[in-house]
């Protein structure tokens, strides 16, 4: 049943919340300590700790002076004069908050067909009425969006500012109308103008803003910061075209431009008054500034704009809305009219088109110089922007650049946004005058790194060469950074120049590159893995000699996935079962409390309507298949399910191999347990080896789907372009999910935790985020098989030195691609190579037979229905760990040291009242006033509490001496009065 709502009252509330929201305390909080903090965990903590209960005491002291009645409160706003308050009530109040009856959200709708669209009702599509939902839904962010900017501003707190090159939002309508409560009312108001909800959730096409779990992990981090009420910003690119959509053509993928945003996004800003100068090239000179000081002066080679475009996030059943902001790159120029002028039609247009490449795609393809550079300029634009906007920021409140820290973390999401450090540096010292020490002080009090991999291939490096042609400026500071730190080694180790060379930034073993990781943990104050298990090896096999040198630096920030997207959205049913059994739907803001339905797990009743909901998910995904692949399945068989990016270290040619085995199986007339094998998932456009695995696996679903002798037995499906709308299907019908990577080289997963909270089993190895979920669920409710990482380099140098004899399946089943079973084998050979001869990097030969040990148990359990359920279940209700929310608190008390703030929301306030409080009193305007926000009474102005009235707003700054931000965007200002304007 869907809970009442209404503006004064913005639903459940989370459990522990430190409310600092009180409209009489709007600026009266603790000031800011200019003590530097240390940087280890422990004394963060207790800094926030401290600053909690400061806070809660002033609340306390606040309560008995805040008026009750909205008029009183409205009323008690003291202005200089009159004129002033008239204009300020009047903007608020033709500012008021749209209302959510049924006959005004049908207007709303209407009015952006009509107008936002120019269409009429006969014009009027799924998709046009998808847009026009989209538009009105967008309203209602932006006006809670604005609102929660405004009251961080006025509480002067510190956000986190996370950095990170995706975002896979996915679909963004049906979870913005369930975080503002109105999916109900929208769908009965929009079943009156005849249409269906659910027919314009489906017209909605994926953001293409990301690839695989680093950009979902972003996303359900964005989700969490809104909803846990932290202040905080994301910041990446706007990619025109995403990665790609991936299609198959003879059971290979092919990439296809993603055209996501064809018909634009009702969901971004396009921020065109927020927008900064990008430069590259040139070269840099020693000059004197007007004190005769020696300083750097880049002269660019070529500028460009980045521009922004805002995506606001909403946070579940707050009114706390938080925002994405992306870049885009334009020209400095448009349009060269001397060429256009001179004939050169197409120069004229050259600048334009070579400065938007630069976002177009997610990911150049790297396999060229070209590309390689495209990459480096894209990372630097995405850097600089928003380096730029965020000392933009920092500027409004006037405060000196020592306590930019005091106001700004800075969290590097993996190493793509490591070009931050150098780039902070060099606007501190080249632009703002600040000295090396100084510089470097902000700068490593700021920034914080989360490690995403411990493959040695993965981690970042850029030629020297190249950074030196395109940011020379920076290698400069890169260099001047490494030289310093070298130092602090010759200092620990004297001599020693393996350590050294170990350690550089700058790494000579191969021609000159640049580790990116290294700056990144020399340049930040907190290095995080993101599982135990990766902490620990990043600690000790990925970087120990840094962990040696800092060992508070490094933490473990085990990742987690938002329920709201992941249960509640993706799986109604499942979701309604738990909120109806525990009686209370507060486990979306705190999902450890599911754990309270542990004793329903052998309960045959509850068992049955569970396992009921998985069947009806199983339909579900039934039928996308037919749709999309053309194949019928039986709903009443196991779904075994491998979705994610396809990699040779996530081992899907492991799966695939066993799916041979089990045909074999078949073919040789042994009793084998029905299956469904369903993969998804991309392959980067110049991984030749993964995408190989595709059309293996593709060849091997076209000869056991079309072989009458296994019916219904085993059906392969590969489902092309694996994204989030379509993990929203899969996710919840799965009985099985494989995460069978080698131990030791998966950094967490994420998409394991999801199929675990909608009652998925786990197939796994010792590896990631498995070792805790099984310690969360019980040992007992997941398949794990396989070497362990401890044991993995002694198993390598077995396979190796030709000592390993591999289980006779394992042989079976590669002698069938070689007899050209599934086609003819020399396709495949490069992949036959990989795993023999002593190639098998990933110990796939070695895990084979314990592999097929397991999916034996697993067909065995299965056909236990009530065992099933069980395990089922306590997979499900022993997740509440593996909430995003529980990460964010950990890095928001942890690591950036920031609170919590939720606004306290807008006050009702009607026509007659909103009348009155005019001066003179207003008869015919404003009209349909519904709630007003305190906070856009006085958007450029700061507020505070005095003894006369429990709320004054006063004037900013009347002899601005506050340091200007070099660009802003212009807020409307009372009075006409200075203030601070409002990004």
């Amino acid at each position: 049943m869907e809970e009442k709502r209404n503006l004064n009252s913005p639903g459940l509330d989370r459990p522990k919340l430190n409310r600092s929201g009180s409209i009489t305390s709007a600026t009266n909080h603790p000031p800011r300590s200019n003590s530097n903090p240390k940087l280890i965990a422990k004394h963060q903590q207790q800094l926030y700790e401290e600053s909690k209960n400061k806070r809660s005491q002033d609340q306390q002291k606040q309560s008995t002076n805040q008026p009750e009645d909205p008029t009183a409160q409205l009323s008690s706003l003291k202005f200089e004069n009159d004129k002033e308050k008239d204009q300020a009530l009047l903007w608020a109040f033709l500012a008021s908050y749209l209302p959510e009856d049924k006959s005004s959200l049908q207007k709303e709708f209407v009015k952006h067909v009509e107008y936002t669209l120019a269409q009429t009702k006969s014009e009027c599509t799924d998709f046009s009425s998808f847009q026009a939902l989209s538009y009105c839904t967008r309203d209602r962010l932006i006006e809670r969006w604005k609102d929660t900017k405004l009251f961080f501003k006025q509480k002067n707190v510190k956000q986190v500012n996370y950095m990170s090159l995706e975002f896979l939002l996915g679909r963004s309508l049906q979870n913005s109308l369930s975080a503002l409560g109105l999916v109900g009312k929208y769908a009965d108001a929009l079943m009156d103008l005849g249409f269906k909800l659910e027919d314009l959730y489906d017209e909605e096409r994926d953001a293409g803003l990301g690839n695989g779990g680093l950009g979902r992990l972003a996303a359900c981090f964005m989700d969490s910061l809104a909803t846990c009420n932290y202040p905080g910003y994301g910041y990446g690119l706007r990619y025109k075209f995403g990665m790609f959509y991936q299609t198959l053509v003879d059971g290979e993928q092919v990439e296809l431009p993603d055209y996501w945003l064809n018909y634009g996004s009702p969901w971004e800003i396009e921020r065109l008054d927020v927008s900064y100068p990008i430069n590259f090239y040139g070269k840099v000179s020693e000059v004197e500034d007007e004190n005769g000081n020696k300083v750097m002066k880049w002269d660019q080679g070529e500028q460009m704009l980045a521009v922004a475009y805002d995506y606001p996030i909403p946070g579940f059943k707050t009114y706390n809305t938080v925002a994405i902001r992306l870049w885009g790159s334009k020209p400095s120029d448009e349009f060269n009219l001397d060429s256009f002028n001179r004939g050169d039609y197409l120069g004229a247009i050259e600048e334009k088109e070579k400065s938007e490449n630069i976002t177009n795609v997610l990911y150049p393809n790297d396999n060229t110089m070209q590309g390689k550079e495209l990459r480096l300029k894209q990372q630097y634009l995405f850097v600089s922007a928003t380096i730029q906007d965020i000392i933009s920021q920092f500027k409004e409140t006037g405060k000196p650049f020592s306590e930019f820290h005091n106001f700004h973390a800075i969290q590097l999401n993996d190493t793509h946004p490591t070009l931050g450090i150098p780039e902070l540096m060099r606007i501190l010292i080249d632009e703002e005058k600040k000295s090396w020490d100084e510089a470097w002080d902000i700068t490593t009090k700021t920034f914080s790194y989360t490690n995403h991999t411990v493959l040695p291939e993965a981690l970042e490096k850029w030629s020297v060469s190249m950074v030196e042609n395109v940011l020379p400026r920076h290698i400069m500071i890169i260099y001047e950074i490494n030289e310093r730190f070298l130092k602090i080694i010759e200092k620990k180790w004297p001599g020693d120049m393996s350590k050294r060379r170990a350690l550089s930034i700058i790494d000579e073993s191969d021609g000159k590159f640049i580790r990116m990781a290294f700056l990144a943990i020399v340049g930040s104050h907190t290095i995080n893995g993101v599982a135990y298990l990766h902490s620990e090896l990043v600690k000790h096999d990925v970087f120990p000699l840094f962990y040696e040198i800092w060992p508070n630096k490094f933490q473990n920030k085990t990742n987690g996935v938002t329920p709201r997207r992941w249960i509640q959205q993706s799986n109604p049913q499942l979701a309604e079962l738990i909120t109806r059994s525990l009686n209370s739907d507060r486990w979306l803001v705190n999902l450890d409390i599911i754990k309270d339905l542990v004793h329903l797990a052998d309960n045959s009743s509850f068992q049955k309507e569970w396992m009921e909901i998985k069947r009806n998910n199983k339909i579900r995904l039934a039928k996308y298949i037919e749709k999309k692949c053309d194949i019928q399945v039986n709903v009443d068989v196991l779904f075994d399910c491998q979705v994610k990016r396809f990699h040779e270290y996530k081992r899907q040619l492991l799966n695939i191999l066993s799916v041979i085995n089990r045909y074999l199986d078949i073919m040789e007339g042994k009793k084998v347990a029905a299956r469904v094998v369903i993969f998804g998932g991309k392959a980067a456009p110049g991984y030749y080896m993964a995408k190989l695995i595709i059309k293996l696996i593709n060849s091997v679903a076209e000869v056991v789907n079309n072989d009458p002798k296994v019916g219904d037995l085993l059906k392969v499906v590969f489902i092309p372009n694996y994204c989030v709308s379509n993990a929203e299907i899969i996710i919840p019908a799965s009985d099985i999910s494989q995460h069978i990577s080698t131990a030791g080289t998966e950094a967490s997963g994420t998409s394991n935790m999801k199929f675990s909270m909608n009652g998925g089993l786990i197939i796994g190895t010792l590896d990631g985020a498995n070792i805790e979920i099984r310690d969360a669920i019980g040992h007992e409710n997941m398949y794990i098989f396989g070497a362990r990482s401890e044991e993995v380099n002694k198993v390598k140098k077995l396979i190796h030195d030709g000592t390993f004899t591999p289980d006779a399946r394992w042989t079976r089943v590669l002698t069938a691609i070689k007899e050209d079973k599934f086609g003819p084998h020399e396709q495949f050979q490069d992949i036959i190579n990989s795993v023999s001869g002593g190639n098998d990097h990933y110990i796939l030969s070695y895990d084979f037979g314990s592999y097929l040990d397991i999916q034996n148990s697993i067909d065995q359990d299965f056909k236990d229905k009530a065992k099933w359920a069980k395990k089922s279940i306590m997979a499900s209700v022993c997740c509440g760990k593996f909430s995003s929310d529980r990460t964010i608190k950990e890095y928001a008390e942890q690591i950036w040291g920031i609170e919590e703030w939720k606004r306290p929301g807008p006050v009702p306030v009607s026509n007659e009242e909103a009348r009155s409080l005019l001066v003179p009193p207003q008869s015919g305007s404003p009209n349909d006033i519904n709630a007003i926000s305190i906070e856009r009474l006085s958007p450029l102005t700061f507020v505070k509490q005095t003894s006369a009235s429990p709320l004054s707003v006063i004037s900013g700054d009347k002899n601005n001496n506050s340091i200007k931000p070099k660009q802003t965007t212009k807020g409307f200002n009372i009075g006409g009065q200075p203030g601070n304007p409002t990004n």
